[in-house]
């Protein structure tokens, strides 16, 4: 009798001590269907502004009624924001032509465009979709000025996993870059 109870002392001290593995995820850039014409000066992601909710290694996995759900074990691989910025200036590089987008550590030249852009909501919405609320602003010049300026509300459908939030989220930073990249043709520079 000893011995089977110390047996399951061991067997649930092991299953107390076991956690779930934790999992990391990326966003990455999406395919595009087509490269659009260039603009008259190339463009750089010159910044990113994160929510302070969303910039957190672990992933904001819905809300619902003001109550936020933040897995403990579903990461993401990398700083939210430089990811978001790494992966938008990667999806305008694929619908813009070469030399029309400046990666975020190289100098750009007196004549490139700057894009400011500043996410507002970038989560889950209750409904099983990814919903992402933006305000961008592509400037030009010295001091800059505002060429363009947009507010923008996408939703992605998810299946619900970390793996499929993660998914949809890139794919709504590729129909972002679609957005920028089609306004960014219009404005003439000085």
């Amino acid at each position: 009798m000893r011995a089977i109870l110390t047996s399951l002392g061991v067997l649930l001290l092991t299953a107390c001590g076991s956690s779930p593995p934790t999992r990391f995820y990326a966003l990455e850039p999406t395919a595009s269907t087509a490269r659009s014409s260039g603009p008259d000066a190339p463009i750089k992601v010159d910044a990113v502004h994160i929510p302070s909710l969303l910039d957190r290694q672990t992933m904001l996995r819905g809300e619902n009624h003001y109550q936020l759900s933040i897995s403990s074990q579903d990461r993401w691989g990398a700083d939210f924001g430089d990811m978001v910025r790494r992966v938008l200036t990667q999806d305008l590089e694929r619908r813009l032509p070469a030399g029309s987008v400046i990666s975020p550590n190289t100098p750009a030249p007196p004549d490139a465009r700057g894009l400011v852009v500043d996410i507002l909501s970038f989560a889950p919405d209750g409904t099983r979709a990814i919903a992402l609320d933006v305000e961008w602003t592509l400037l030009q010049g010295s001091p800059a000025r505002p060429l363009v300026q947009r507010s923008v509300h996408l939703n992605e459908p998810s299946d619900g996993s970390a793996g499929g939030q993660a998914a949809a989220m890139s794919r709504l930073l590729g129909r972002l870059a679609d957005q920028i990249s089609a306004a960014a043709i219009g404005p003439a520079s000085s």
